[in-house]
């Protein structure tokens, strides 16, 4: 599935936001801040990418060992779910 609709992600200086929308509405008590590589994560599934796709992108970006990052990626993706962000 991927992210769901709704939701709009801008980057406000050096930080990144996801902005969930309503009716075209920013509901401005459910922005949820993230990093760099958080929204990197975003990017990838908002195009489409699974979750393993992602991963192994990523792979390619940041100097990081596979394990470690699986598991980023993994938590941070349970915390899209719970925000009603990422469906799959």
């Amino acid at each position: 599935m991927g992210i769901n609709k709704g939701f709009l992600l801008k980057k406000v200086g050096n930080e990144y936001m996801i902005i969930p929308t309503n009716n075209n509405k920013v509901l401005m008590n459910k922005i949820f801040n993230i990093n760099e590589v958080g929204a990197d994560i975003y990017k990838s599934l908002e195009n489409g990418l699974s979750i393993n796709e992602t991963i192994d992108e990523l792979l390619k970006e940041y100097d990081i060992d596979k394990e470690t990052l699986t598991n980023d990626v993994l938590e941070f993706v349970e915390e899209l779910r719970k925000r009603g962000i990422y469906s799959d």
